[in-house]
């Protein structure tokens, strides 16, 4: 009689961390055009200094998987786990 795990995994850590890794940039992806988009906002009704640090905040969140993927491939770690694709 064999025994199957309750908690056995059908993927490999790496597929999980990738699947894992995808979502959180796509948050973060979301977050950073919500941000750009509210600093917008705050620029309109007057409030320049909060606009712009809100823009400026919310580009390097939502560019920051580009930004990691230019530092590693920089570094020679070109072949890492989750891949943002070419740019």
């Amino acid at each position: 009689m064999r025994v199957v795990p309750m908690f056995a995994q059908v993927g490999g850590l790496v597929d999980g961390t990738s699947k894992a890794m995808g979502i959180v940039m796509l948050i973060g992806f979301i977050f950073g055009t919500i941000c750009v988009v509210s600093g917008g906002f705050a620029i309109r009704r007057g409030d320049t200094d909060s606009g712009k640090l809100s823009i400026i905040g919310g580009l390097i969140i939502a560019g920051a998987p580009a930004i990691v993927k230019a530092l590693f491939t920089a570094f020679g770690l070109g072949g890492s786990t989750v891949d943002i694709g070419a740019f």
